[in-house]
């Protein structure tokens, strides 16, 4: 377990007395803004809580979590990682997490989890989103029901989050056709790839994704190469059909652009017909990705930072429990990595 932080070390890491500590943490005043702001960071940093909420009689508080299920090395799993690595740091007394899994490609076993979620009535909530209309109903009730959530990976609007940790998904896209460009000549063809959920539904980021990579497109003249294409989490072999049908209309495809962290599904599929030679480009350094950037089968990846996110929100919402302490900021980007075969040995999140 984590080292609890003292007053003492508060005031040492601050450079101020404990006195004057003490009288930030009990709002009494006569406080420089110098000081007080060298102790909030430490605060904020270290994630202190007084001897009050180490007592025995410390009220519990439950924390859920509702995102997409995960299997080991996938994105999810990396966001798990940091709140799991949060609240190991923070070492509050009553303090407990529930996972709640939905299938993300099925907006009924998202409605099912969340009716879990809202039937415990947790202290507060980190969500992981995937369908726009149902997100927004969701957090409507939890706010009904006085209970603060916190969004990562994305967000949407007509929600009052406590605060959200996500790229910026619209400078993904970008980011994404700007690398597919600058890696195929102009007038090759390029494929842009989302995939299908249940309902003919699409997830929000790849909407808005897709938006950020049209935009693009559009400033530097090559939306006339674009040919939208979708593929299937769930039946393989379909992707299959769908690649070798766009390749057979297509001659001079250059380019194939994955919206989320499924690149590896075509790969897959470019590797068994040995067509290396497409420029392949997605999101995320699932194992799978990654396994791909080292045989070149995918070029780059971008990586969005998920255990940075989960330890984020984590940090936050127990924070905003625990302490009453408000979020500084609602919106909270994280930086977009580009990740390369002859980098990735050396990257670390």
């Amino acid at each position: 377990m984590a080292k609890r932080i003292t007053i003492k070390d508060i005031a040492q890491q601050a450079g101020v007395s404990t006195g004057t500590v003490d009288r930030v943490l009990h709002n009494r005043g006569n406080v420089s803004k110098r000081s007080r702001s060298a102790i909030e960071k430490v605060l904020m940093q270290s994630g202190y809580v007084s001897e009050a909420y180490f007592a025995p009689s410390a009220k519990p508080c439950v924390l859920a979590v509702l995102t997409p299920s995960s299997t080991i090395g996938d994105y999810w799993s990396a966001l798990y990682e940091g709140i799991k690595r949060a609240l190991s740091s923070l070492d509050y007394p009553g303090l407990s997490l529930e996972f709640f899994h939905y299938n993300q490609f099925d907006v009924y076993s998202c409605l099912a989890a969340q009716g879990l979620v809202l039937k415990r009535k947790p202290d507060g909530v980190i969500l992981g989103p995937t369908f726009m209309e149902e997100a927004q109903r969701f957090c409507a009730s939890l706010e009904d029901y006085g209970i603060p959530y916190v969004f990562v990976d994305s967000h949407f609007d007509g929600t009052s989050p406590l605060a959200f940790f996500s790229i910026d998904q619209i400078a993904g896209g970008k980011a994404l056709a700007h690398l597919i460009c600058a890696c195929t000549s102009e007038g090759s063809k390029l494929a842009v790839f989302e995939s299908r959920r249940s309902d003919e539904r699409f997830s929000s980021n790849s909407f808005v994704r897709r938006d950020g990579f049209m935009e693009y497109l559009d400033e530097v003249g090559r939306s006339g190469d674009l040919v939208k294409s979708c593929y299937t989490s769930t039946l393989p072999y379909e992707n299959e059909k769908t690649v070798k049908r766009l390749l057979e209309e297509y001659s001079d495809l250059g380019g194939i652009a994955v919206l989320n962290s499924r690149g590896s599904d075509i790969a897959d599929v470019l590797e068994k017909i040995g067509r290396q030679d497409i420029k392949l480009i997605s999101f995320d350094l699932t194992m799978r990705n990654t396994e791909h950037l080292r045989r070149g089968t995918i070029l780059a990846l971008l990586c969005q930072h998920p255990l940075r996110q989960g330890y984020m929100a984590a940090t936050t919402l127990v924070q905003y429990l625990m302490l009453g302490k408000t979020p500084e900021t609602v919106q909270n980007y994280c930086p977009i990595d580009i990740i390369l075969k002859e980098t990735i040995d050396h990257y670390k999140e």
